[in-house]
């Protein structure tokens, strides 16, 4: 049984362009979110997302966050930093994957 998870999604600094292209990442790695926030923070862009679903078959909740990052990071041609925190429905635990340059650099190698 796959259980549903609640994310928020944080990704900043951004350029003015960029939210958009993350929703669209986003939306093709995983689902469109539930709820979208834009707003211009000292002087760059933050986009914040909640969703809600089962996470793909097979990722637990690192290999979501660094999968979903990739795809950000694939989507815009740079870095920036992404957090993700997550909780399953059926539990107040919340975990937190906060991916910063060195993991951008680790896992861009891979891919």
């Amino acid at each position: 049984m796959s259980h549903c998870y609640h994310v928020h999604l944080s990704v900043y600094p951004l350029g003015s362009s960029e939210p958009l292209r993350v929703q669209a990442a986003v939306r093709e790695a995983w689902v469109a979110p539930a709820w979208v926030n834009r707003r211009e923070l000292r002087g760059a862009w933050l986009f914040e997302a909640v969703m809600e679903a089962p996470l793909p078959e097979g990722d637990d909740l690192a290999a979501f966050a660094e999968s979903l990052s990739v795809a950000i990071w694939q989507r815009i041609g740079r870095y920036v930093k992404v957090v993700v925190d997550a909780s399953r429905e059926d539990t107040d635990d919340s975990r937190r994957r906060e991916l910063g340059r060195t993991d951008y650099l680790k896992l861009m190698r891979a891919v």
